[in-house]
């Protein structure tokens, strides 16, 4: 069981990396002409909350398995 926790965390935090980086790739062809590429329109745009709670979710799953890979 302990060394399932910190696969898993490394699974959900790169599966929010990736995942996160399609999303932010889509918002940016979905902004029109007229509207400003601004980076805070991307980053704060409410389709990320999914991706940032499933990297948020890694990231304390690692740090609660002590931080240590496959000891």
């Amino acid at each position: 069981m302990e060394s399932i926790i910190p696969f898993v965390a490394v699974a959900l935090l790169v599966g929010g990396l990736v995942g996160q980086g399609f999303e932010m790739r889509k918002i940016r062809k979905s902004i029109n002409v007229e509207e400003e590429l601004n980076p805070k329109n991307v980053f704060l745009d409410k389709r990320n909350i999914k991706w940032y709670v499933m990297i948020g979710a890694g990231l304390a799953l690692w740090y609660s398995a002590g931080g240590k890979f496959g000891q």
